[in-house]
């Protein structure tokens, strides 16, 4: 079942109005009985959230609130695949969470050309849901201002075992000629400052990751992949193995990778090691969004 077909059932049960008990006496009450309905609170955060205007949920609009030290941080998603990496930091009545640029973008905002993503998310314990609003952070003449619309939206706990990725990506992906040779990976990093991106469409597209043994761990452990396209697990696509190293590089080889139909793709390697003092683990997320035409 897709999450379409099953988030509209859990915000009509979630925002029922039935939260506000005649006998709460105050914030605590109710924040304790949110806590009960398994609801967010400031000291509940923690979680899956989704977009929801009216009684339509948006995939497309969603984060993941997580522990980090001793704060909290963001996966933030907010209308395409980028998946931005946000701090929160915690206020009176609710958290404020600012993006954390990369080395280029921490460049681009600072000279003012490009702004960074802010989200302020605020427990609203009657309704089970958070309220969000979505701002941008600009340098002007040396000073951080925030701009964009007041307006308030409403996000609700994301459904339970709804397959979906989060995790931010760290690493590149090539397609094609740049999939099959590390030379001609690295040449579009040396060349591009990434990998290209314009690539006709085919029912057989080859795709790789290239990663560095050493960093990947001892040679000992086992390591395989998961592979995402558009968000989404690809049913064929669990715990495949990595392929050998090359050039000095591991291989992480998927050879025919079909994609339905043209247009911006969002294609998605997560990388995982397993050995034998420990359980699998994820150890890098490489990712491309290609336009296939």
């Amino acid at each position: 079942m897709s999450v379409l077909a099953v988030v509209p059932f859990l915000v009509l049960a979630a925002c029922s109005q039935q939260d506000a008990e005649p006998g709460a006496t105050g914030p605590s009450a109710l924040e304790q009985k949110a806590i009960e309905k398994g609801c967010p609170t400031m000291g509940t955060l923690p979680g899956d959230y989704i977009l929801v205007q009216g009684n339509t949920p948006d995939h497309k609009n969603r984060f993941r609130i997580l522990e980090e030290g001793d704060g909290l941080a963001m996966w933030y998603v907010d209308g395409g695949f980028t998946r931005r990496v946000m701090r929160g930091e915690r206020r009176e009545h609710d958290y404020k969470f600012v993006e954390v640029p990369d080395a280029r973008k921490k460049a681009a905002f600072e000279a003012g050309d490009e702004p960074l993503k802010v989200v302020y998310v605020e427990p609203r314990l009657e309704k089970c849901a958070l309220r969000v609003s979505r701002l941008e952070l600009f340098r002007v003449d040396g000073k951080d201002v925030e701009k964009g619309s007041p307006l308030f939206l409403e996000y609700v706990k994301f459904p339970a075992n709804q397959p979906i990725a989060w995790a931010p990506c760290d690493g590149d992906l090539f397609l094609y000629d740049a999939a099959k040779r590390y030379p001609e990976a690295r040449k579009q990093l040396d060349e591009m400052g990434g990998p290209k991106i314009d690539h006709p469409l085919g029912d057989a597209i080859p795709v790789a990751a290239w990663s560095d043994p050493a960093a990947d761990g001892d040679a000992s452990c086992t390591y395989d992949m998961d592979l995402y396209f558009d968000d989404l697990p690809v049913a064929e696509g669990q715990a495949l193995p990595a392929g050998d190293i090359v050039d000095g590089m591991r291989h992480w080889y998927v050879p025919a990778w079909k994609a339905p139909y043209s247009g911006n793709h969002h294609f998605e390697i997560h990388r995982y090691r397993t050995c034998a003092d420990g359980g699998r683990e994820r150890i890098g997320v490489n990712c491309l969004e290609a336009v296939l035409q």
